[in-house]
């Protein structure tokens, strides 16, 4: 997973955005593109895109102002008892149990059915299962379908009337009125486990929930601390590049855009999806949106590598063998020669010569 995510970070610092963006998912799309747990599609290879070396393209010109002893404040770094809380919440809620009850379905629970679903009286295709099992709430069926199994029990015969959606995937079914007939065969609850001695010494490597809230807190504390530090370095680099004249060219611009969109195309393929339907499901955005963003994205990553180049020129900052190692020992590759097999010289130049330039100027910063 480092791997996939070094390939949209070694476009530029300015890239790396990006990737705090993906796991979002639109709820109502993933309604919408969904009829049954059963239902499938055949679709074609994704496809993938080559991602050019960009070593000989003149970025443009650039003059720069001051870029020492840039004045930055660092906010404190602090972490609540309801932060560490909801950190274990969230280990607990990982390891949920799903236990038979006896009782009515409520949402949340886990239901094994059997359904058929039918138009005009006909079965249509991927629209009948046995001994499924569907989660209430997930949205993984059609409006109308989880809700309409809310306050059933084992063995009951549910009969739902409902409408596929207007924009649904199969034309045939999009818009149109529809009948499922369901019969619950079971009904599990999530339990969360109870968090105490035996639950820590089971799941991590602590003893007592002491310590092991005690290394939650540590963990929060180091997030929240790289996180500062991270927009530290932003707040730096922001105010040289306000100090100074940049003046990108649009053919580079054109190059780095063209770069993001084969990344991310690529990116796509790794995950089995094209294109649009990745942008969707890890952003969030459209097609035209995302690409809109990542113009501007193409920008800023110019006018980055402008700064940055001028100010190793400057300060002779240089790339070496051993930077190139170390992050290839980060990124699990085997040695840097596989790491540029990878990636690309380029790519990792730039990549590691951004860190390098940002370390420099955050060492010779006033950070208050």
């Amino acid at each position: 997973m480092m791997k996939k995510i070094f390939k949209v970070c070694m476009l530029g610092l300015v890239a790396a955005t990006l990737v705090s963006g993906c796991g979002k998912k639109d709820t109502k799309e993933t309604k919408e593109g969904t009829a049954t747990a059963t239902e499938a599609t055949e679709a074609a290879a994704p496809e993938t895109a080559e991602v050019k070396d960009l070593s000989d393209i003149d970025n443009g010109k650039v003059t720069l102002g001051e870029y020492k002893g840039i004045e930055v404040t660092k906010e404190p770094i602090e972490v609540t008892d309801e932060e560490i809380s909801q950190a274990i919440d969230n280990d607990l809620a990982a390891k949920l149990k799903t236990v038979d009850v006896d009782r009515e379905v409520k949402d949340g629970d886990v239901v094994n059915i059997d359904y058929v679903g039918t138009k005009d009286g006909v079965a249509f295709d991927g629209g009948t299962a046995k001994g499924a099992d569907l989660t209430i709430g997930s949205n993984q069926f059609i409006d109308g379908f989880e809700d309409g199994l809310i306050g059933a029990k084992k063995g009951e015969k549910v009969s739902l009337n409902l409408t596929f959606p207007e924009r649904y995937q199969n034309a045939d079914l999009a818009g149109k009125a529809v009948v499922f007939d369901v019969t619950v065969n079971g009904v599990k609850e999530k339990q969360k486990p109870e968090l105490n001695d035996e639950f820590v010494k089971e799941n991590t490597s602590f003893k007592t929930v002491e310590e092991y809230k005690e290394s939650k807190k540590q963990d929060l504390l180091k997030s929240k601390g790289d996180q500062a530090d991270q927009k530290v370095k932003n707040d730096i680099y922001t105010a040289i590049a306000n100090d100074a004249k940049i003046e990108p060219d649009q053919k580079a611009i054109d190059a780095n855009y063209e770069n993001l969109i084969a990344t991310y195309t690529n990116q796509a393929a790794n995950y089995g999806l094209d294109f649009a339907t990745f942008v969707g499901a890890f952003t969030g955005m459209n097609e035209e949106d995302f690409k809109n963003t990542m113009k501007a994205q193409a920008e800023e990553i110019v006018k980055q590598r402008l700064v940055v180049s001028a100010i190793a020129d400057k300060e002779e900052i240089k790339v070496t063998d051993d930077d190139r190692k170390e992050v290839a020992d980060q990124l699990g590759y085997e040695s840097a020669e596989k790491l540029i097999e990878a990636e690309t010289k380029y790519a990792v130049d730039d990549f590691i010569m951004n860190q390098k330039v940002m370390d420099f100027l955050t060492e010779n910063a006033v950070i208050k």
